[in-house]
């Protein structure tokens, strides 16, 4: 059973305010949508929304996490399409138009964390009173469309070489000075992980992370996947979509 805790915020506490999404909110709005929010706590591990649970209501990250998005395949298998830290959010589009029949998406936690839950019309009203927060919430929409749009474009026409550099490029953050410099991920994931973020099996990627080592693109060590060679992952990526746009 999955270890959950709920309570309503305190009257207190407005902890919505504080939330980037919420900058900038009507008052009377922001103190309306307070009254009927609940937190609800989630230990490392367990499903904050399941792939069958339709929901009209708006979770927001308080702290902790991060949330891991998954969508599942026809075969069962999952797949990893985004994750979300402090200040993130989700079920704004069952909020906006509906809950998906079935369910798109699956939700779990990957660190303990506390959420905000808003019930979809308090979350509306709220939107809606406050230019602001709508013209911010259009902001990250319009982002992810984008996103999505560029995976689904990866998925289509590069191979999972060309998909494995896009998705290292991604998740590699800046390395201090002292460590060396350049672009590392840290911790590193492992092959089924890095599988399901780019929709291949993880034999595969194994194969090809061991070229890319090969090839000095990449150190790969129990702390950090550093990228020796930034330009070098470009290249494949712009590669592989030269090759895609020969094809069509």
């Amino acid at each position: 059973m999955d270890q959950i805790r709920t309570q309503r915020l305190p009257d207190t506490a407005p902890q919505l305010g504080r939330l980037p999404l919420f900058a900038g909110a009507d008052p009377l709005a922001l103190a309306r949508a307070e009254t009927e929010a609940r937190c609800e706590d989630h230990a490392a591990g367990t499903m904050v929304l399941d792939f069958d649970c339709p929901s009209t209501e708006v979770r927001l990250v308080l702290r902790g996490g991060p949330l891991r998005v998954l969508l599942r395949t026809t075969g069962g298998r999952e797949k990893i399409v985004a994750e979300i830290g402090p200040g993130g959010f989700f079920g704004e589009l069952a909020a906006i138009a509906g809950p998906a029949a079935p369910p798109s998406a699956g939700i779990r936690a990957l660190h303990q964390v506390r959420l905000c839950i808003l019930p979809g019309q308090a979350f509306m009203d709220l939107v809606l009173a406050s230019p602001p927060v709508a013209h911010r919430l259009l902001a990250v929409l319009a982002e992810r469309i984008r996103s999505q749009n560029r995976r689904l474009l990866e998925y289509a026409a590069l191979t999972t070489r060309h998909r494995l550099c896009a998705e290292l490029l991604r998740l590699a953050r800046p390395r201090p000075p002292e460590l060396g410099g350049g672009l590392a991920i840290s911790p590193p994931p492992g092959r089924p992980e890095l599988a399901a973020r780019i929709g291949a099996r993880h034999e595969a990627v194994s194969r090809e992370l061991t070229e890319l080592v090969r090839l000095g693109v990449l150190a790969v060590g129990p702390r950090a996947i550093v990228v020796a060679d930034e330009a070098a992952l470009r290249r494949e990526v712009a590669a592989g979509m030269e090759a895609a746009k020969r094809l069509t």
